[in-house]
């Protein structure tokens, strides 16, 4: 069975907070439409795109037949609201190596939004599973702009997260040997100006809060990254055949989060 992070609710007193917290601009529309999701190219070599299938709260992306594996996808919800800070989670079923082969990426979008000429590329800040040289323990922060002529992708952080990812045993001769934790993985993350935060936790363990330190990791954005966007999830590097399902959707602006009743910024964003 699978697990999914609850999604959060909010009534009449949160919707009178979010006209505060959101662009007072029409949401922008973007990206390729399917259903009620929408997605758009990150980076592809080809120009091939994953297929999608789902009701929103159940995604399953599909790669093409002789599918591109450079392929890097940020999807999101055609109902998600579009500002910069933000909460976000989102569920995983199929982790690097659960598949077989080379490691698949799954990972969690914020902030997507269009970018270039006439909005015709995409910008998004993801968190995702490492695929280099199978370190798939190890958690990546990148930014992203698929109109740069030089790099889509600069990383801003890198986090080992073996403490939570990885169970040892004792192999035949008693010496330690260490596998991946298997799905589901859950990941939050947030955005509050240049700050970005996110946890993991996996399976049915309970879900750490933001003040665990052995859980939750932050770095700072670089300079242009404070905008309103979408947030959603990250899939890249499948291969002909393969598939990620992501469940547990929730999407919250960050002030509307209850432990930030008392943060100084929120305080200002509400009162302001």
């Amino acid at each position: 069975m699978r697990t999914e992070h609850p999604r959060r609710k909010f009534g009449i007193l949160g919707i009178i907070v979010v006209v505060g917290l959101v662009t007072t601009a029409c949401n922008p529309v973007f990206g390729t439409a399917a259903g009620p999701i929408r997605h758009g190219t990150l980076y592809s070599d080809s120009g091939q795109q994953y297929r999608y299938t789902g009701d929103g709260d159940t995604v399953t992306a599909t790669a093409p037949s002789a599918a591109d594996p450079s392929i890097r996808e940020a999807f999101w919800r055609t109902d998600t609201p579009n500002y910069a800070d933000q909460q976000s989670c989102i569920t995983w079923h199929e982790n690097s190596l659960s598949q077989g082969g080379d490691p698949i990426q799954p990972g969690l979008a914020m902030r997507i939004a269009p970018t270039g000429a006439n909005g015709a590329g995409i910008k998004a800040i993801t968190v995702t599973e490492n695929v280099m040289y199978y370190g798939v323990w190890i958690f990546n922060v990148h930014v992203w702009d698929s109109t740069s002529t030089t790099n889509p992708f600069t990383l801003v952080g890198q986090f080992d997260l073996s403490d939570t990812t990885v169970m040892w045993t004792d192999d035949a001769n008693g010496d330690p040997q260490g596998s991946l934790v298997p799905p589901p993985w859950h990941i939050c993350a947030r955005t509050q100006a240049s700050q970005f935060a996110f946890k993991v936790w996996t399976g049915d363990n309970a879900e750490p809060g933001w003040d665990d330190p052995t859980h939750v990791f932050t770095t700072t954005l670089p300079e242009g990254w404070v905008y309103p966007g979408y947030s959603g999830g990250y899939i890249g590097h499948l291969h002909s055949g393969q598939s990620a399902t992501f469940t547990g959707f929730s999407t919250l602006p960050l002030c509307l989060e209850p432990d930030m009743s008392e943060d100084a910024y929120c305080q200002a964003k509400i009162a302001g």
